[in-house]
């Protein structure tokens, strides 16, 4: 593996889809603010035997010409957004996604383009966005949104608070990206979990424990205005199921990030079903965050 990424760059798969392309510039915005390079992607799909076609020929070099075309395009896109950000290229034969959680070990963050080109087997979202945010080391942008205005603007970026380790990577994630983008953090903390759901209490209990949970997210928040003075925050608590609350906030802000699951998620499970919900539904950029 090239070792061109490091711990402070954004790494973006190209594979010559507009979505990728617009992702490739989103992330260009974000890392001009961050101080951070741009390494972009480019993997020659290949399998553990030779590509040949119908004639017998080699087709792996075919592949990687088109690959490295890709890459030129994105570079020159990025480059003419913003002129300032160190883009580095890096082409490789392989897997896609087995390359970007390669590089994962050592970046700052993966960005993926939600493309809808696998729907049989994921549904959705194509096998390789799925695969890299199930098993990316770092967090993972899935990109989505409008390909003819890929860049941030000045909405708040919306995080959802449930306590466990993945969200609270997810809260200083979404503090550092608003502090870079200039913007308010949307904090949003939904309580329906269906265990606290079993029974059914009195109707003066529900104020007893929406109080209860609007005390935990304050608790979850703690200390992270004292890091990020100028970051607006606004805490919002739902008695709701969590995707369904963070779909309508998303509505409004101009990313998402959440923890890679919730606490009270079964093990098996790399993704939690409000993690695949965004990834599936969500307007914007979806990051999905998991502890180190």
């Amino acid at each position: 593996m090239s070792t061109l990424a490091d711990r402070q760059s954004i790494v973006v798969g190209i594979d010559g889809t507009a979505t990728a392309l617009a992702a490739a510039r989103w992330a260009g915005a974000v890392a001009d603010r961050l101080r951070s390079p741009v390494v972009l992607l480019g993997v020659a799909p290949t399998l553990d035997y030779p590509l040949t076609s119908s004639s017998g020929i080699n087709m792996v070099p075919e592949l990687r010409a088109a690959a490295k075309n890709k890459l030129d395009e994105a570079f020159e896109a990025v480059r003419a957004d913003h002129p300032r950000v160190e883009i580095r290229q890096i082409l490789e034969d392989g897997m896609p996604a087995r390359k970007l959680i390669e590089h994962s070990a050592v970046a700052r963050m993966v960005v993926v383009a939600a493309n809808f080109s696998d729907r049989l087997t994921t549904l959705l979202l194509g096998s390789t966005t799925l695969t890299v945010a199930n098993k990316a080391a770092c967090p993972v942008t899935v990109w989505r949104g409008s390909t003819d205005q890929p860049l941030p603007d000045g909405r708040p970026v919306l995080v959802g608070v449930d306590g466990s380790p993945g969200s609270t990577a997810a809260v200083g994630e979404a503090f550092e990206l608003a502090a870079a983008l200039d913007v308010e953090v949307v904090a949003l903390h939904a309580w329906n979990d269906p265990d606290l759901l079993q029974w059914t209490p009195v109707p003066d209990a529900w104020e007893t424990l929406a109080q209860q949970e609007e005390e935990l997210l304050s608790e979850r928040m703690a200390g992270w205005s004292e890091k990020y003075p100028d970051v607006t925050v606004t805490k919002v608590v739902q008695k709701n199921p969590p995707a369904q609350a963070l779909l309508e906030y998303a509505e409004s802000t101009q990313l998402v990030l959440t923890g890679s699951r919730g606490h009270n998620r079964l093990t098996g499970l790399l993704v939690g079903s409000t993690s695949q919900n965004l990834l599936h539904h969500a307007p914007s950029p979806v990051v999905i965050c998991r502890e180190r």
